[in-house]
């Protein structure tokens, strides 16, 4: 209520000098003083408006002041208005204690001091504002409550609200549409009753870490549990007051059954084309050997063409295959000494294809990672494989594996002195069959740096590059530091 806003006090007297008398004493109050000369006007007056505090006169006639407050007390609107009764006539205790049982605040005999009546209607004065400030207060915040529910109720994705021991106070309408649960059914109880992997759950939810994700099959009144990825946030009360949870997800059961079938699919393809590729190869390479000396020149040259595409082919058939495999196997979690997995894959790409090269290799001290070995050896000898084949026109290659500190990450790198490209061609490496160089220029099938981005994101991590052309290029992967496997995202 504004500091200026006036208040209504209601003055109730059939005598005209009696009333002046109560304006003089008031006005200093700063507030509306309103005049009625009889019951039934003071009675008119209610109706329409609000008032802080009646000041009634006992003794009027047709309709005295006890008479007068009765009615007014009979209104639901005016039930709890204060009244002040005043008198000069009736002193009786009987008179007084009638007053008091019609709900009068006070009952003040004249003549009355004034500074006494004064300061009695002002404390009435300040204790309406102060009701009135509390309810524009207390509509307010049901208005941003009613908008913030309706704006939780719109969203898609699914949203809770836990007490700070993971009791569930609120839910909105697209997590009951999931679970078939209402809030009522589940009010009080903990977030991990609903989720098949409880442990798991309350401990994901008391390490508070933000922004950090989980993957896990949530319980439905329907006995059908649904794939959820979610996560929580910690809101603190600025005031001291409990802190709360805000749990939000989304149901990803439908999109990983897709993206298995399309995986189940893609293998299958691949693995129906290898068949006829080969026997392309075979044959072409069977042409080449015994019938070379019956072809001219051209004939040999189209047949080495056709040798050429279909081992390509072969190759990109193997790197589908190799990356629909990566989606469909388990990963199995454990300490790795990073440093070891770098060095061998370093020995193993080098004896593969750069022995005859001198490339300087170094290897700076790296922080141990808690993730799948193999998995993550498939990472370095992809990275590695691609320094070594992007420096090869350099005279002096130079290849550095080391890490940098991002906490809550262990972060890696693969460093090369190579060719380079263009940042503003980036988005396009880690996809499918992409590729920023021609395949005159440099071989391969565009299934690499895919592959490292599949693994990365299953161990729950990050994967990107900086380069500059003709100045080389830096990959990074982060994994999540000391990971504890119950806090992995289940592999996907």
């Amino acid at each position: 209520m504004s500091a200026i806003e006036k208040v209504n006090i209601l003055l109730v007297d059939d005598r005209r000098p009696n009333l002046f008398a109560l304006e003089s004493i008031l006005k200093s109050l700063g507030q509306n003083l309103v005049e009625a000369t009889s019951g039934v006007e003071a009675l008119k007056y209610l109706l329409r408006n609000e008032v802080a505090v009646i000041l009634l006169d006992v003794e009027m006639p047709d309709m005295d002041g006890f008479q007068t407050a009765t009615l007014i007390r009979e209104r639901e609107k005016t039930k709890h208005t204060p009244i002040i009764f005043l008198t000069a006539i009736s002193k009786s205790d009987v008179h007084v204690s009638q007053g008091y049982s019609l709900g009068g605040v006070d009952y003040i005999f004249k003549p009355f001091a004034p500074d006494v009546l004064k300061s009695k209607v002002a404390a009435f004065v300040e204790m309406f504002k102060q009701r009135r400030e509390a309810q524009r207060q207390s509509a307010l915040l049901q208005a941003e409550r009613d908008f913030v529910a309706a704006v939780l109720d719109t969203v898609a994705s699914f949203v809770l609200v836990l007490d700070s021991e993971g009791r569930m106070l609120r839910v909105n309408r697209s997590w009951e549409g999931m679970t078939g649960f209402s809030l009522d059914e589940v009010w009080g109880k903990y977030l991990w009753d609903y989720l098949e992997d409880k442990e798991g759950a309350r401990d994901f939810l008391k390490d508070r870490e933000p922004g950090k994700e989980r993957e896990d099959y949530w319980l439905t009144k329907r006995r059908k549990p649904r794939l959820v990825s979610w996560c929580s946030t910690v809101l603190s009360d600025e005031g001291g007051g409990p802190e709360h949870y805000v749990v939000t997800g989304r149901d990803i059961t439908e999109l990983r059954q897709r993206t298995e079938e399309l995986e189940s699919f893609t293998y299958s393809v691949s693995h129906d084309m290898r068949a006829p590729v080969r026997a392309i190869d075979g044959f072409t390479r069977i042409l080449i050997e015994e019938y070379s000396g019956k072809l001219d020149e051209e004939g040999r040259r189209l047949l080495e063409i056709v040798r050429m595409n279909t081992e390509r082919m072969g190759q990109l058939i193997d790197g589908l295959l190799a990356l629909s495999r990566l989606g469909r196997e388990k990963v199995t979690f454990s300490e790795i000494d990073m440093a070891e997995l770098a060095l061998t894959a370093f020995e193993e790409q080098k004896a593969a294809g750069g022995n005859e090269r001198n490339i300087s290799f170094k290897l700076f001290e790296l922080p141990p990672a808690y993730g799948d070995k193999r998995l993550l050896a498939q990472v370095f000898q992809n990275l590695l494989s691609n320094a070594i084949k992007f420096t090869r026109n350099e005279k002096s290659a130079e290849i550095e594996v080391g890490s940098i500190p991002v906490p809550p990450e262990a972060t890696y790198f693969v460093r090369d002195n190579g060719v380079g490209f263009d940042m503003n061609h980036a988005q396009k490496l880690f996809g499918t069959f992409q590729r920023l160089h021609g395949a005159d220029e440099f071989e391969g099938s565009g299934i690499g740096l895919a592959t490292v981005r599949r693994i990365i994101d299953r161990h729950g991590g990050r994967v990107w590059a900086e380069a500059k052309p003709g100045r080389g290029a830096t990959f990074y992967f982060s994994l999540p530091v000391r990971e504890r496997r119950r806090n992995v995202p289940p592999p996907g």
